[in-house]
């Protein structure tokens, strides 16, 4: 070092000579980002004299597109190095880093621009960038081929052949979701199975062989959510491992993040959330230094996140990030025609988990298909397990619960609560209770007709058809 210095004032020209011997191209700008000087290489690349370049900020050379982008002004904003592609003249592409030198004090003196020609490298891999497309095609088409069930409690489970249309379309946008590598966002009420979904695309993705890690945003409190998303250094705060502890982000890598009840994420952790979507790095607790991470990102959640954005409870920007590719899952009552298969899907793996053979009685499918399912998917799936470990070895009416025996009515006991059986009769039976049901609530006719449907002069027609006497509240 010391004979290079002794050089350097023999000749004060040798760093010059040195760097313009480069054939890459070398642009040093200072710590505010205005340009200092920059080799004959950096002229060429960006088809400008130096003498026009020197004393102007990178930013406003960024702005008349001289680089795109300025990797000496993400280098300054983000505070540490910084790599990228530039696209330049003529479509030439120039992989660029950002070097700050710093002081002793941590300042920044200068940033230094070194940017390499990768074009014909990019043409040169283009053919095995193509067959290697091919392949990801060939192997996504042979893991539908496969049918993987959704769940691995069961290896003998029947694959689900659902038939609603909700379904089904549903079906269709969750395997396109799964043949690309993006963020995806998955809604619907609460137990639809949005768990399942996540789950589901990520063993249909590329992505399959490598982990698959979920947590539940709405579980934990706001300060261990944020340690178990991104870890912590040692020493981070009270009661820290001694060690540290890596987060569920490095957990995830190269696999998929499920991240369910994304509404209930705090603002700042949203915050830190958009940041890891867009530059693939976060910052555990602690760290000083900025960590990368290969994970795939599902959010899920059973809230209208467009009225949080409205009320600034939900960011923006976060929210258009997460909504990529987006998919609805139905509640089980617009589903009706899955109800069966569904419960002898998960009366399969049940029966695989304990052991059993257990089956459903011709009344206990019936009463599915009559009840409302308002737990949806997942009070069917909790349901089934119950009924396989407390059941006989057939499944009867009787081992259901009491309000799925009390909605379910056998047609037979309902039309004998009629005078008449032929169908006309019944139907006007049954108009007529339920004028007078709404007439005793609402108390007139025309807060009655609203109740039901209709107009009022269509209310009055029928009123006088059936010889309904109003009392004098309801006449108005």
């Amino acid at each position: 070092m010391e004979k290079l210095l002794q050089l350097t004032k023999e000749n004060p020209e040798l760093f010059t000579d040195i760097l313009e011997s480069i054939k890459d191209a070398i642009y040093i700008s200072d710590h505010e980002g205005v340009t200092l000087w920059m080799n004959t290489a950096s002229e060429a690349m960006c088809r400008m004299p130096r003498e026009k370049m020197i004393g102007r900020n990178v930013r406003e050379l960024e702005k008349e597109e001289v680089f795109n982008p300025s990797v000496s002004r993400m280098a300054l904003e983000t505070g540490r190095n910084v790599s990228t592609v530039q696209v330049m003249h003529e479509g030439r592409k120039y992989i660029a880093t950002g070097h700050l030198v710093k002081d002793q004090e941590g300042r920044v003196i200068v940033a230094i621009a070194h940017c390499r020609d990768i074009t014909e490298a990019v043409k040169n891999t283009s053919k095995l960038k193509e067959t290697e497309e091919l392949l990801e095609r060939y192997s996504e088409e042979i893991r539908k081929l496969t049918n993987v069930p959704l769940r691995k409690e069961s290896s003998k489970a029947r694959s689900l052949s659902l038939k609603s249309h909700h379904r089904v379309e549903a079906e269709k946008i969750i395997e396109k979701i799964a043949s690309v590598d993006t963020t995806a966002l998955i809604t619907g009420e609460t137990g639809t199975g949005k768990s399942l979904a996540a789950e589901r695309i990520h063993v249909l993705s590329k992505r399959s062989s490598k982990p698959f890690v979920q947590i539940n945003c709405a579980s934990l409190p706001e300060a261990l959510l944020e340690s178990e998303l991104f870890g912590y250094e040692r020493g981070s705060f009270t009661g820290a491992a001694s060690g540290g502890r890596s987060g569920l982000i490095q957990a995830a890598e190269q696999g998929t993040l499920f991240l369910d009840e994304i509404g209930e994420l705090p603002l700042h952790l949203q915050t830190k959330l958009l940041h890891f979507l867009q530059s693939k790095t976060y910052l555990p607790i602690g760290a000083r230094e900025y960590k990368q991470a290969d994970v795939r990102i599902i959010a899920a959640t059973n809230r209208h996140l467009e009225d949080m954005v409205a009320k600034g409870t939900f960011r923006s920007d976060l929210f258009y990030r997460l909504n990529v590719l987006a998919v609805k899952l139905p509640p089980l009552r617009e589903s009706k025609e899955d109800i069966e298969e569904m419960a002898l899907y998960f009366l399969d793996v049940f029966n695989d988990k304990y052991r059993t053979q257990k089956t459903f009685s011709a009344e206990v499918k019936e009463a599915f298909r009559q009840y409302a399912w308002p737990g949806n998917v997942r009070e069917l799936e909790n349901l089934v397990e119950r009924l396989v470990i407390l059941s006989d070895e057939q499944i009867e009416e009787t081992d259901l619960p009491q309000k799925m025996t009390q909605q379910h009515t056998p047609f037979s006991e309902f039309t004998s609560s009629f005078d008449q059986t032929t169908m006309p009769d019944v139907l006007e039976q049954v108009e007529k209770r339920m004028i007078i049901d709404a007439l005793r609530k609402k108390k007139s006719t025309r807060k009655a007709a609203k109740h039901l449907g209709v107009t009022q002069s269509l209310l009055m027609r029928r009123v006088k058809k059936y010889d309904i006497q109003l009392v004098e509240e309801e006449k108005e």
